[in-house]
């Protein structure tokens, strides 16, 4: 059996009588651990020839991955298709059945063409977040595949849903719409 004197305490003073511990140099003949001058130049030489090939061009531009279900337009969620519930409207309005309204996208800024908001215009606009297929988009995308306005062969709309107040103050829900891609 051991005894409690027996064990070596891990903190404090060294107890009387025991010996110091010292570290010997590793000998001659132990590996190194760093590299050899010949892997290093090999290697350097390779990150040059990757980094001279690819501002050459030789290496294509990696491609934007497919989203799966919605694009992220700044800090907007867009789904790539037009809900149910637009599936049967015709070039205008298209987009639901909300009112769609040129009026009440913006015309400026980073989010240029999207709902106005209480930030952009206080008091008479207010964004309807999570609101557009079951809850989990901002807006999406409708397609008319026949003739609409100045495209020949059909338009994509992005559709994004928000409130405006009316001059009575109440307010009812719009729909802003942005044309996408035309097909000429």
């Amino acid at each position: 059996m051991i005894e409690l004197e027996d064990v070596p305490p891990l903190r404090g003073p060294r107890p009387r009588g025991a010996q110091r511990v010292r570290r010997r140099p590793l000998p001659d003949d132990a590996p190194r651990l760093r590299p050899a001058r010949r892997s290093l130049l090999t290697g350097l030489a390779a990150a040059g020839a990757t980094a001279g090939l690819k501002a050459l061009g030789v290496f294509p531009q990696a491609r934007e991955a497919i989203s799966s279900g919605f694009e992220l337009v700044g800090y907007y969620d867009i789904y790539p298709r037009c809900p149910s519930y637009a599936s049967n409207h015709n070039c205008s309005p298209g987009c639901g059945p909300s009112y769609v309204c040129a009026w009440c996208c913006r015309n400026s800024g980073k989010y240029k063409g999207f709902h106005k908001s209480g930030a952009s215009n206080p008091g008479w606009y207010k964004l309807r977040p999570n609101q557009c297929y079951s809850g989990g988009y901002d807006g999406w995308l409708w397609a008319y595949s026949k003739k609409c306005g100045s495209c020949a062969k059909g338009v994509t709309w992005r559709c994004h849903d928000g409130w405006n107040k009316s001059k009575k103050g109440v307010w009812y829900k719009t729909i802003c719409r942005k044309a996408v891609a035309c097909k000429n």
